[in-house]
């Protein structure tokens, strides 16, 4: 065997060596770890700053929705579209494939529909099964009339020509609008609220049209003495 100089350097312990490695890796994670507290505690409070905030911010648009709802729900437009409601609920009920619209302004409704829904063939008498369409649309009529001031107009189709003179009182299209104004007149409703009109065409559609006026005031010029 050949035998090797000494280099003068004593070999190390591995014990020592491991345990200096064990001890740095132990500081490098305590510095990690201080290091994530240091930075997650203000991001944290931020956090919680962001989070309050936008909790804030749609409490305030869910508390602004309501307050828009509430007013848009409130006073005459709730009264008219739960007016309008009622009225198409009892006049689709009674007559399902019944013509229904509604004005621009929003302030009208209108229901058309043959004259054979309401009248039999050739007759002025009104058919029985619609008397509860006309009791609960007079009830309506009058309730909505306590709100604010609400008319309803009757049209009538007449056929290709209109009666004039000796003819108009009996005719039939005049006749039916008797029926249907005593109608109104016997459930209540007030004969200022009620009009009538008659024009010519070969439909032979009634029209029931609803509208609201902008005063309690009547709408044609009172003649000379009161009357």
């Amino acid at each position: 065997m050949n035998d090797f100089p000494e280099s003068g350097i004593e070999p190390k312990r591995a014990g020592s060596s491991t345990a200096i490695i064990y001890v740095s890796l132990y500081f490098l994670l305590l510095a990690f770890f201080m290091y994530l507290h240091s930075i997650s505690a203000p991001t944290e409070e931020k956090v919680k700053q962001v989070i309050g905030s936008i909790d804030f911010a749609f409490k305030g648009i869910k508390q602004k929705q309501k307050t828009v709802r509430a007013t848009k729900l409130t006073g005459d437009e709730l009264g008219l579209a739960v007016f309008h409601a009622e009225l198409k609920k009892v006049y689709e009920t009674a007559i399902p494939l019944i013509e229904s619209e509604i004005s621009k302004e929003g302030t009208e409704l209108r229901f058309i529909l043959p004259a054979t829904q309401l009248f039999a063939s050739d007759i002025a008498t009104l058919r029985e099964a619609r008397n509860e369409l006309f009791e609960e649309a007079a009830r309506i009529l009058i309730k909505r009339s306590t709100v604010a001031p609400t008319d309803m107009e009757i049209l009538i189709d007449a056929g290709e020509r209109l009666p004039s003179g000796q003819d108009f009182g009996a005719g039939l299209a005049t006749q039916r609008l008797n029926a249907l104004i005593n109608s109104f007149l016997e459930k209540g409703v007030p004969a200022r609220h009620i009009f009538i009109g008659m024009k010519s065409g070969q439909t032979s559609d009634i029209s029931f049209r609803f509208y609201t006026r902008n005063s309690h005031q009547s709408q044609f010029r009172k003649e000379e003495g009161g009357q």
